[in-house]
């Protein structure tokens, strides 16, 4: 049952490079609601979503990260959002409550 599932998410622009240097600086910035964590704390890395997909609706990505993000992954995901106006990474992990 995922409603003991908690999410944490951010966004960038750039290339996946820049995806992997904001991760590394996220990490250092703790959470607004528990200043006691950081950000996207005890996720190593940030891959992106398999197959290389490309959203052009964020809720469709979003939608997708929820269902993809595992609470036991050392690793956070990132899905590609591309539309006329902007190419942007959605950034998402997910924790146990």
């Amino acid at each position: 049952m995922r409603s003991n599932i908690r999410y944490q998410s951010n966004i960038c622009g750039g290339d996946f490079q820049h995806v992997k240097d904001c991760f590394h600086i996220w990490k250092e910035q703790p959470l607004v609601y528990r200043m006691s964590q950081h950000m996207f704390e005890g996720k190593r890395e940030v891959r992106p979503l398999a197959g290389d997909r490309v959203f052009d609706d964020a809720e469709v990505a979003q939608r997708t990260l929820l269902n993809t993000c595992g609470p036991n992954d050392t690793y956070a995901l990132a899905a590609q959002i591309h539309n006329d106006e902007r190419n942007l990474w959605l950034v998402m992990a997910a924790y146990e409550e």
